[in-house]
């Protein structure tokens, strides 16, 4: 498609202030579409340095007012649905997150909308899924129930600065050099670094052919956890981490050892450290071929992540 067809399609970014979306947002505009910027706080907003750009709206809306949300859709072609509910402060993020998708499949059918792409998480649903992975899942149902075509595309931890799979991850390496661990550090993923995810998002625009279709995307290894922070620690050229994996961490102590040694909070970090219990590994990953890419490796995806925090 032509930059001059592009400018005309306007697309709505839903989460433009999260770690995501904050990165997603240049990456379109370089591809030359106008970006409808949407977040609650005009504040958050202006902050951002896409913020100014001649092709960028910034937009107040929120999720869980449908009005808003059908006024911030008027006009667009496609829509990034980037938003979840698991913050401080919210006590039943599941809930939460799946009123806001049926608000988001209700404005989209009562406007002109023809596109939603949504990042989910990875994980086959049985009955020991995590609470947050669990949630990730019958969102993208909700969703894809809809008259407007969804694309998902499910992830495992994204490898990058501001992520915060990753930040729990260099929190815990650089401050603890003996770590008492949980089990699930014998767990398989398949990361992905930030820009391999950018890279998908914004190539589902462009391929037709994923509107509707649900795709894993991952990088291009496995590793259990416990490999991840031995190469974390090679990466930033600290001595060898000793690691003790013990049976009697449950979830719910994880999550305060995370709390204590990270800033995050206990409220993100025990949903996050509870999907660390399932594998999570890409099994439907046809989108290799619809947009091919350099899958990146762990160790470069790090280093990556630790230059831009220099």
């Amino acid at each position: 498609m032509s930059k001059e067809k592009k400018i005309n399609q306007h697309i709505l970014v839903l989460g433009s202030t999260g770690y995501v979306g904050g990165r997603l947002i240049p990456h379109l505009l370089e591809q030359g579409y106008t970006v409808r910027a949407l977040g609650r706080s005009k504040e958050k907003l202006l902050n951002r340095d896409w913020a100014q750009h001649p092709n960028v709206e910034l937009c107040v809306a929120d999720v869980f007012n449908i009005d808003s949300l059908k006024e911030a859709l008027k006009g667009c072609h496609a829509a990034f649905y980037l938003v979840h509910s698991m913050l401080p402060g919210q006590k039943d993020f599941q809930k939460a997150d799946a009123k806001a998708a049926k608000n988001m499949v209700q404005a989209a059918e009562e406007t002109s909308l023809k596109r939603i792409i949504y990042l989910s998480g990875l994980g086959e649903d049985q009955p020991d899924l995590s609470q947050h992975l669990k949630s990730r899942t019958e969102v993208a149902k909700i969703l894809q129930q809809g008259k407007v075509p969804t694309t998902v595309l499910r992830a495992a931890m994204i490898i990058g600065s501001g992520s915060a799979s990753f930040e729990i991850l260099r929190y815990l390496v650089d401050r603890l050099p003996v770590m008492i661990t949980p089990k699930w550090l014998k767990t398989p993923c398949q990361p992905i670094a930030i820009r391999n995810v950018i890279e998908y998002l914004v190539g589902c625009l462009d391929k037709e052919v994923t509107a509707g279709n649900c795709y894993d995307i991952g990088g291009s290894e496995i590793v259990t956890y416990r490999k991840l922070m031995e190469t974390y620690a090679e990466v930033n050229n600290l001595p060898k981490r000793i690691i003790i994996p013990v049976p009697v961490l449950t979830p719910r102590l994880s999550s305060y050892w995370i709390h204590l040694v990270t800033p995050l909070p206990s409220s993100l970090a025990r949903p996050l450290a509870e999907g660390l219990k399932n594998p999570v590994i890409c099994k439907n990953n046809t989108i290799t071929k619809i947009i091919p890419q350099k899958l990146l490796d762990c160790k470069t995806s790090i280093q990556l992540a630790l230059d831009q925090l220099e």
